[in-house]
């Protein structure tokens, strides 16, 4: 199976590690190009404007504001400060807004309407984590002050993952306040060991539930974290290689599982054959491709890890998701009857942008992510660490 959460994550080096090094630009007649890893590592992070609303850079090239869920790719211009964004997701004209960045600043101007945002300062560390037949290549990501803070490993989803592919999520959770540990799969960029590929056999997941396990324990015992309220997120595969890493590392006090499955490896490749991957409207009716779903049961089962899952989990579920079977998701949910489950669906799919067929083209053209995403996820995560 191969599926992968669109909202990506990270955090490492800041200016300092770009060494100078030259970015080529566009001439000022040429069409707008997708801003690259290296145009943007001077300013990727958070940045808090005066109304207290926080900005995501991403050095995949992703704005992300908090405040309204717009997320949308970024764009160069002529200038290397300056940047521009669409009004959808990944169309560059008509033009949205600019982005300037100053030396510690961004400024956002929409028409005749601008905020400025300030950077926030963040610790990060750069890791090695110790797993079975692997090093993982980590990056420790935290706020300043208030300690001893909750912490969160970011689980891969079955991509060839590396760190700064979370650097959206890393934001997310760095403005409440936790620490956030991201790192390389085995393999991948400058982690060691064999990678075991995008499949999730029985034999991968166990793997990646491993050092998904290891990364937890690493992040726990790390200076200035509450042990006691350190947890995982999960993207998609991701969500079954959670509840398996908590069966191994009974340290997790939470789960945040988005777009995951709680269908077995075969009933969510069936669903995603339908639409040949969110790339076409099936020609099955929604009641046939339901009905073909509940009754194929083959593939890694998540169930028997789910009903042994304790520890309050939130479950982020597209209802247009054309990867994920949700309505079948949310059925094997409830049938568990468990309190420490929580459910949310959004109108979204696999990514979680808002997006009313599901198709991955239609994502191109949404205007963000779900705008009750975040308010969703503070709520339910104050009442997690509350309730430990």
């Amino acid at each position: 199976m191969r599926i992968g959460v669109a909202a990506a994550l990270a955090a490492t080096c800041l200016l300092s590690c770009s060494s100078g090094t030259s970015v080529a630009r566009p001439s000022p007649t040429a069409p707008p190009g997708e801003a690259s890893n290296q145009s943007l590592l001077a300013y990727y992070g958070s940045y808090r404007t005066g109304d207290g609303d926080t900005l995501v850079i991403a050095r995949l090239g992703w704005f992300f504001d908090m405040g309204d869920g717009t997320y949308r790719t970024i764009f160069t211009t002529h200038e290397a400060t300056h940047f521009t964004i669409g009004r959808t997701f990944k169309e560059p004209l008509p033009k949205f807004a600019d982005l300037v960045f100053g030396q510690g600043t961004l400024t956002i101007s929409e028409g005749s309407r601008s905020r400025v945002g300030l950077r926030l300062r963040y610790r990060q560390t750069d890791v090695k984590i110790a797993a079975a037949g692997a090093e993982l290549a980590g990056t420790i990501t935290e706020p300043l002050g208030n300690e001893p803070h909750p912490g969160i490993v970011i689980v891969h989803g079955a991509e060839r993952g590396e760190r700064y592919f979370y650097d959206v999520w890393v934001g997310v959770y760095t403005s409440m306040g936790l620490a956030v540990l991201t790192y390389d799969k085995r393999g991948i960029g400058s982690s060691t060991g064999l990678y075991p590929g995008e499949f999730a056999s029985i034999d991968a997941l166990k793997i990646y539930a491993d050092d998904a396990a290891a990364a937890l324990r690493f992040l726990s015992h790390w200076p200035g974290i509450d042990r006691s309220q350190v947890g995982f997120h999960g993207g998609s595969q991701g969500g079954w290689t959670v509840p398996l890493a908590i069966q191994r590392n009974h340290q997790a006090a939470f789960a945040v599982l988005a777009s995951a499955p709680a269908t077995t490896v075969d009933q969510t490749d069936l669903w995603a054959g339908f639409s040949g991957g969110g790339a076409e409207m099936p020609s099955e009716s929604v009641d046939e491709m339901l009905s073909s779903v509940r009754a194929t049961h083959s593939g890694y089962d998540p169930i028997p890890a789910l009903r042994a899952l304790g520890v309050p989990a939130l479950w982020l579920l597209g209802v247009n998701d054309r990867t994920v079977p949700t309505t079948v998701c949310v059925e094997i949910l409830s049938e568990m009857h468990k309190p420490n489950f929580t459910v949310r669906l959004l109108p979204t799919g696999h990514g979680l942008l808002v997006n009313p067929t599901g198709l991955l083209a239609d994502d191109d053209r949404s205007p963000g992510l779900a705008p009750d995403l975040v308010p969703i996820l503070r709520s339910w995560m104050a009442q997690a660490r509350a309730s430990t």
